[in-house]
């Protein structure tokens, strides 16, 4: 219910919950932050622990296992169904 976008540069990246490309502030103060809030507390309580700002960067690293990585999978679905309960389409 909620279009999410996904930015990126090198190891960085960061979603959006818009449905409008993400290029500068302007376009990322546009995307629905309650349902970003939503997506981080179901990460948080699947045991995913996200930057708690929806303007902030996620991080990919070699620190990350496989486990790691299946969990933030099984967390995904339950936060994204958070997301949409919560979106306001903008």
């Amino acid at each position: 219910g909620v279009p999410p976008r996904l930015s990126y540069a090198g190891n960085m990246f960061s979603i959006f919950f818009t449905d409008a490309d993400v290029v500068d502030y302007d376009s990322a103060r546009r995307q629905d932050v309650a349902a970003f809030r939503a997506f981080f507390h179901a990460m948080l309580a699947g045991g995913v622990y996200l930057p708690p700002s929806a303007f902030e960067s996620w991080f990919v690293s070699t620190a990350l296992d496989d486990a790691a990585l299946e969990q933030v999978a099984a967390a995904l679905p339950a936060a994204a169904a958070a997301a949409a309960a919560a979106g306001d389409g903008g």
